[in-house]
């Protein structure tokens, strides 16, 4: 295959993402009401998990083959690429098109966003590990996505017009 056929459909499967991602969200509000769930944990436990089964069947099969590197750099990059580049991308284009996006998180987020990031830290430090700090991780999202569960929404206007003023 060359790589101007790659680069081809490339862009053609990035734009059929597009298209089926603009569903997605417009279908969300629907979906929670639909299923008596929160926005909050739609947004944050489902959608999250569902969009990246790629990346986690991509990791377990490496794992399964003992190619630890290459576990480590999909699960640990994605989260990276998000927290890197798509965040502030998504604040720049919200900022462009007139609907600012606050980068401002209640407690609950903040503390499973730095508990999330100690427990990755702990792991990579050490160099090694086991089924039992697996079974510890799925642990560790279980709790934090029963906490999302029973999460309340939370009325942000006050802090976006903070935001805002500043």
């Amino acid at each position: 295959m060359s790589m101007r056929l790659g680069i081809i459909w490339l862009l053609i499967l990035t734009l059929c993402t597009s298209l089926i991602s603009d569903v997605l969200v417009d279908t969300i509000d629907g979906f929670a009401q639909k299923s008596h769930l929160s926005e909050v944990f739609t947004s944050v436990i489902i959608i999250p998990y569902f969009s990246n089964i790629t990346e986690q069947i991509s990791a377990v099969i490496f794992a399964y083959k003992n190619e630890m590197d290459l576990c480590v750099g999909i699960t640990v990059g994605s989260a990276l690429q998000v927290s890197s580049f798509v965040l502030p991308a998504c604040v720049l284009v919200g900022w462009v098109v007139g609907e600012p996006i606050s980068l401002y998180f209640r407690s609950y987020e903040s503390i499973c966003f730095v508990f999330g990031v100690l427990c990755i830290g702990a792991v990579i430090q050490g160099g090694t590990t086991n089924w039992l700090v697996g079974l510890s991780f799925i642990g560790i999202y279980v709790m934090i996505a029963a906490g999302f569960w029973f999460h309340e929404v939370e009325e942000l206007s006050n802090v976006s017009n903070d935001v805002n003023n500043t």
